[in-house]
């Protein structure tokens, strides 16, 4: 009955079965393809076209120990400081999932970096977190108020680099681990290593992330 079956219907049956040996074949592909995700490496290289980092120098493009230019934080209004607050609270939360860094110290380090995007470095060229030009960045580089700054497509991208740049850095394991969630850590932690030319960086940092609870972020 069934041979019966087949021999009247024998073209769909083909049909069907083609259709059958096309979707194993898919799928038998995507699985190869999905074995061989990329390092986390790789996955890091993807936000920024600087191949290596010098271990003894900060974001500053300066050797560590030595002393940055400094900027002071100007008033911001806290209209202002609550919408760029608002604006890069998502970014941050979903940042700290990726690299460990806690969302409230990496929004703070926007925030005073950028001096709540109002700062030059951020509305001339995206760079949200004042990061210095240097000898192996290939990427666009805008020159303001006679220092040279990386300058990126979006906001976000910055954010990023930040990370990226911060992660390649020998102390920036031993860093999260010991400071875990501890803001206050990271914060005396970051302002060891220089990642900001603001002054009393730890400070603002610190009085950023109290006056607006920033910790209660990622929690």
């Amino acid at each position: 009955m069934i041979w019966t079956f087949i021999k009247k219907r024998w073209f769909s049956v083909a049909l069907v079965m083609l259709v059958l040996i096309a979707l194993v074949r898919k799928n038998l592909r995507i699985n190869v393809g999905d074995s061989a995700h990329p390092s986390p490496k790789e996955q890091l290289d993807k936000y920024t076209n600087e191949p290596s980092v010098a271990q003894n120098t900060s974001l500053l493009g300066i050797s560590t120990g030595g002393s940055p230019a400094t900027q002071r934080l100007p008033e911001i209004a806290d209209a202002t400081a609550i919408a760029f607050l608002k604006r890069f609270s998502e970014v941050a939360v979903t940042e700290q999932e990726r690299f460990g860094m806690p969302a409230s110290v990496l929004l703070a380090c926007a925030y005073v970096n950028s001096f709540a995007g109002q700062r030059d470095c951020a509305t001339g060229a995206n760079n949200y977190l004042a990061i210095h030009c240097s000898a192996n960045w290939d990427g666009a580089v805008v020159t303001l108020s006679g220092t040279c700054f990386r300058q990126y497509e979006t906001a976000w991208a910055s954010i990023r680099d930040f990370n990226v740049q911060l992660s390649r850095r020998d102390w920036y394991r031993p860093l999260c681990k010991s400071a875990g969630q501890d803001w206050q850590a990271w914060a005396k932690g970051l302002s060891a290593q220089q990642v900001s030319d603001v002054e009393n960086f730890e400070q603002e940092l610190v009085s950023v992330i109290r006056r607006y609870r920033l910790f209660e972020l990622g929690q």
